[in-house]
């Protein structure tokens, strides 16, 4: 079996989606299957890695010259609606066979629209527009791919297609030593407007003065929130720390108390694997994705910010709490998110698609 997985690549862009085919890839070269990650944007030449790298850019003219330069049997797409419609029908000349993968419930909503602040009125009608016009395109594209796949089994019941099938994520655990001199919170995630992380900023406002600092890591994306960088009326026990690599992240994440996480409902947060996997328990203000958090109990679900900062104030006074959540959450990982079983569900999963053995 010949696979190529489209998306960028987590050395060039940091994002759970972009670490999730980073170790599909690994995992799937380990098994002997030939792979080439088609590197959206680019990526680290320095990088040491296992598996095939090209870099390709942004656009379908570039994707679809190295598709038919590769000739693999199938395409593993996982780089949103982006471009999609611009190269399925020539991917389908070439009978190559594509599976998309959902990183994001709005993968399956074709009219999906993610505001940013401080637009203009002209702006944000042109923008969603836009949106629409994209929506109906990529709407026709996503009929014609051969299978889907969801990393949340709660997406299975939105998907239409006759091939589709739930794989969980698995959960990337390298890391580089971090310190603070305080014990701390943490939140993770790129800085926009649908992860709300003015909600972290007022959390560390409302806990000011419990002798527990709280920490943000991520690449600003809307400018908006620059002022998290300059700002002189950020409470003391807020420290924006910025874009980290992977590595640092998990770093951070190790040696935190406990994540904190404010975004709307998305695919599987990535981050929450990264904190389990950590012995970490997990407060997530609006989603519980696939019912997990409860049914595992490896954190709580808020629903509402003064709720947030009650379960988050009573958890930093309870460390044996902590420490049974965290003692769960790494069992849970071990026998529910296994990178190996998961990538052996992929292999199934497109041979079923080719229907040919590998």
């Amino acid at each position: 079996m010949k696979i190529i997985l489209i998306n960028a690549h987590y050395t060039h862009i940091l994002g759970g989606s972009e670490i999730q085919c980073h170790q599909i890839a690994q995992g799937l070269t380990e098994l002997g299957i030939d792979v080439t990650y088609l590197a959206v944007g680019g990526y680290d030449d320095a990088a040491d890695l296992p598996y095939k790298l090209l870099h390709v850019e942004k656009n379908s003219t570039s994707i679809i010259k190295a598709c038919k330069e590769l000739q693999p049997h199938l395409i593993y797409w996982r780089f949103n609606k982006n471009l999609l419609a611009s190269i399925i029908n020539e991917i389908k000349v070439l009978n190559i066979k594509i599976v998309f993968s959902v990183s994001h419930i709005h993968d399956l909503k074709p009219f999906a629209y993610k505001p940013i602040p401080n637009l203009s009125v002209l702006s944000r009608t042109k923008r969603r527009l836009a949106h629409l016009v994209k929506g109906i395109q990529f709407q026709k594209a996503f009929k014609k791919v051969d299978g889907v796949i969801c990393n949340n089994e709660e997406h299975l019941g939105h998907i239409t297609h006759a091939n589709k099938v739930y794989i969980p994520n698995s959960p990337f655990l390298e890391y580089e030593e971090f310190t603070w001199p305080r014990s701390y919170v943490v939140w993770v995630g790129n800085i926009k407007a649908h992860k709300h992380p003015e909600l972290f900023v007022e959390l560390a406002k409302s806990l000011t003065g419990r002798g527990v600092d709280f920490l943000m890591v991520g690449d600003i994306q809307q400018q908006a929130y620059e002022y998290f960088n300059t700002s002189r009326e950020l409470p003391g026990n807020f420290h924006f720390l910025g874009s980290k690599s992977v590595f640092e992240t998990n770093g951070i994440i190790k040696t935190s108390m406990l994540l904190v996480h404010t975004c709307e409902p998305e695919g599987f947060p990535n981050v929450f694997l990264q904190a389990w996997g950590f012995s970490k328990p997990v407060i997530s203000l609006f989603f519980d994705p696939g019912g997990v958090i409860l049914n595992e109990d490896v954190g709580f679900v808020s629903g509402d910010f003064e709720t947030m900062v009650d379960q988050v104030y009573k958890l930093l006074e309870n460390d044996s709490q902590r420490q049974e959540i965290g003692a769960r959450a790494t069992s849970m990982i071990q026998r529910k998110f296994v990178k190996e079983v998961n990538v052996q569900k992929l292999v199934s999963f497109c041979d079923s698609i080719l229907d040919f053995k590998v």
